[in-house]
């Protein structure tokens, strides 16, 4: 260093020159003045004058005792003094974020400074004195202008520049580095924000909130809470997107009794984002009076009520969806409510249709997230996963510890795969979100609903009941599954026809599960699932005509149908139709694996009715090898047990066990576990109801039968005489081969002709 007029080069020659007798006083004074005397006697004589404690190192009194202090020079040119002044703006930085700043000057901003070299200017700062390595283990290669020497060289740089452009210039280029960037820069972050607030530039402080949106407050939670804590009216009047943010900090501030740690921000902020959580700060009168939201609207997507726009609203602000950057705010609000409106392939269209325009790298990633979420619901599963692993990286490079955007990536890549039937890939997500994001995240609402699907679905997969029902109470009590809902009545449905033990067990749950129903309207994937699982349910109780008309409601298109319809003809005792449809369907490009598997075990049921044992031992080997395939034992399980444990006994020395075996072998203890679970679930299903074929009159004579009617009643309200309503149910009796009133009625409620009493 060499040593200016006015600057002491050692503590020593600075504490004697000063005449100091307090060695810590003039440690501390020669540290924040960088050994600067005539700022050293001006803050000696304010500290003389006040009986306050004095803090070197805070703002407003460097502040202060710069204006108090005449001119002294730094020692370097007016070039080198101007580039100090604008880095005495940045509390502590490296010499990159140095280079960074200085390199995003405006022409305006640097007016005649020559900025050809900046490396060579911060050398020569260095050796003046003016940077100084901050000294802590944590940064050792961090650099600061001493605390009274920044505040005096900004205080000389207003006086003869206008200080506003020169720091609203260098805000903005650390904005644009950060939206540029791949990883968010503490640092810079950091000094962003503290620039921002104290200067008041409050669109600068909005396009920090896009751009980093919540996780901001892990990277730097004191400098994020004292950017955004008690903003002005002014601040809200200006930029009415900074609200949200506002309010949220306000409440991190008023429950923070630990001074702000890190620790203890996101505990409070994993906390306030959970799920319904959000609806607080987003009263349904602001959102409906916000032009964007109304922007919605305006482009065709259904009124929703106050509740639900208040759900958009919280979900769009905290995943950190920006305002300002190409309406993007406007695009995520009209995703999102498409997606309450069951609309998700209008959701999907807009999601792929937007350009970014220069938006922030994040707001992208969440665009194409929400994109492929719905996707998912319009049931494009293989498009949803491409769009899905496109973005699994770029989230995995900027993702901050406790942010959620890719522990959502990854637990939607994991319900997708495990939908579309790439059940390997489904398990590794799974692992991963076990072992990276056990921790609490922020907005847990995006990732934990999907991944309890995928985990409960994938533990039907495996019969591991107890783990299914596990994941389902806690997607139960998770206040927000939004459309998702649909796979609790799925789920618990089919837990019942594995697990219950009487047929009033799935008789109830038929009906219980509608308790889970949700605001969001149902997609058409959503009503497939959900007439899929509840047919599934009467073709298990023998109720025939109830599962036909379930399957009605089924879209054409979905191979759902398909695999019903045929297991339909299977428990109706029609054998040869059921065989003739596996032949005509088999091989038909709709149908995934999984189906292909369920469709041969269905077949080798029917062949072994027929008494054609062999063909039932091959057919059930080829759904024993699909199984393995999908990894998945519902093929198998969901046959009836009585042609389930024939089939079983025929081909259990076929090596075909052995691979079924090894696909599941971290579930059970051996193949002999696998097999005994093979044979006991799933008991209480109907493996053969004939169903009486029933013209109109006498489904009509039945109805009448229900209602408790005599036949003196039958017969006027038929307009037919007493005899011949008497021979017309001795047909019906024999039709259902039973032998009075009651016991026909009864008969005809098991079997779905009526509904139950």
């Amino acid at each position: 260093m060499r040593p200016h007029s006015d600057q002491s080069p050692t503590q020593e020659d600075f504490t004697r020159e000063l005449g100091l007798t307090d060695a810590e006083f003039a440690a501390e004074l020669f540290t924040a003045s960088g050994g600067r005397l005539s700022l050293s006697r001006t803050a000696v004589d304010v500290a003389a004058r006040t009986t306050m404690p004095v803090d070197f190192a805070s703002p407003s009194f460097a502040d202060y005792v710069a204006g108090l202090t005449p001119d002294f020079g730094i020692g370097a040119s007016a070039g080198d003094a101007w580039v100090a002044a604008v880095l005495s703006h940045l509390r502590v930085f490296t010499k990159q974020t140095a280079l960074l700043a200085l390199s995003a000057m405006s022409p305006e901003a640097i007016g005649n400074v020559d900025l050809r070299d900046p490396e060579g200017i911060l050398m020569r700062l260095r050796l003046e004195g003016v940077l100084v390595p901050t000294g802590t283990v944590s940064r050792p290669q961090a650099l600061q202008v001493p605390a009274l020497l920044a505040a005096k060289l900004r205080h000389d740089l207003r006086a003869r520049t206008d200080e506003d452009s020169v720091v609203a210039a260098l805000v903005v280029a650390l904005i644009d580095h950060m939206e540029n960037s791949q990883q968010v820069d503490p640092e810079i972050l950091a000094e962003a924000l503290v620039l921002a607030r104290r200067a008041g530039l409050w669109f600068q402080l909005g396009r920090i909130g896009e751009s980093v949106g919540l996780p901001m407050f892990l990277v730097a939670p004191r400098e994020a809470c004292s950017a955004f804590g008690h903003l002005p009216v002014a601040a809200l009047q200006a930029e009415p997107e900074l609200g949200f943010l506002s309010m949220l900090t306000d409440d991190v501030l008023d429950r923070s009794t630990n001074g702000l740690t890190p620790d203890e921000v996101r505990g409070i902020l994993v906390e306030e984002t959970r799920a319904g959580r959000l609806r607080q700060y987003f009263p349904a009168s602001a959102t409906r009076e916000d032009p964007l939201a109304r922007s919605a609207h305006d482009a065709g997507s259904p009124q929703l009520d106050n509740g639900d726009d208040a759900a958009v609203g919280g979900t769009a602000f905290a995943t950190g969806a920006p305002a300002h950057r190409g309406g993007s705010i406007g695009i995520v609000r009209q995703m999102l409510t498409f997606g309450l409106a069951g609309d998700h392939a209008q959701a999907a269209a807009l999601g792929k249709s937007w350009g970014d325009d220069g938006a922030p790298r994040r707001t992208q990633l969440l665009i194409r997230l929400l994109t492929a979420v719905s996707l998912f619901h319009a049931a494009e599963f293989q498009r949803s996963l491409s769009l899905l692993y496109e973005i699994e990286d770029a989230a995995a490079d900027a993702h901050v510890d406790g942010d959620f955007l890719l522990p959502a990536v990854t637990a939607w890549t994991a319900l997708t795969a495990m939908v579309s039937g790439d059940h390997e890939r489904a398990d590794r997500r799974l692992a991963s979100l076990a072992e990276e994001f056990a921790s609490p995240l922020i907005v847990d609402e995006l990732v934990h609903p999907p991944a309890l699907v995928a985990s409960a679905l994938r533990a039907l997969d495996r019969l591991d009941l107890e783990k299914a029902d596990e994941d389902l109470q806690q997607l139960t009590a998770f206040p927000e599954n939004r459309s998702l809902w649909v796979y609790l009545p799925v789920i618990s449905r089919t837990i019942a026809l594995l697990g219950s033990t009487s047929r009033s067990g799935l008789l109830f749950v038929n009906d219980d599960v509608e308790k889970y129903r949700h605001s969001a309207e149902v997609s058409l994937t959503g009503k497939d699932l959900l007439a899929a699982s509840r047919s599934q349910v009467y073709i298990g109780l023998g109720q025939l005509k109830w599962a036909e008309l379930e399957l009605r409601r089924l879209s054409s298109s979905t191979d759902l149908r398909t695999v019903l319809n045929v297991r339909l003809e299977l428990v109706a005792g029609r054998n040869e139709s059921a065989i003739a449809l596996v032949d005509t369907w088999f091989y038909h490009q709709s149908l995934t694996p999984r189906s292909r598997a369920e469709l041969a075990a269905i077949k080798a049921a029917a062949l072994l009715r027929l008494g054609q044992d062999a063909a039932a031992a091959a057919e059930f080997t080829t759904a024993v090898g699909l199984s393995a395939w999908v990894k998945s034992l519902l093929p198998l399980v969901f046959l009836p047990r009585q042609d389930r444990d024939r089939l079983i006994d025929l081909s259990s020395g076929d090596v075909i066990f052995d691979e079924l075996f090894s696909a599941f072998s971290g579930h059970f203890w051996d193949k002999s576990a696998l097999m005994t679970a093979l044979r006991t679930v799933g008991e209480i299903s109907v493996g053969e109801a004939s169903v009486p074929q029933l013209t109109s009159a006498e489904a009509q004579l039945l109805d009448l039968l229900s209602q408790g009617l005599s036949i003196v009643q039958i017969s006027a309200a038929l307009h037919q005489v007493p005899g011949t309503v008497k021979n017309r149910l001795s047909a019906l009796y024999r039709k259902f081969e039973v032998s009075s009133k009651g016991e026909v009625v009864n008969r005809a409620r098991s079997l779905g002709f009526l509904l139950p009493g």
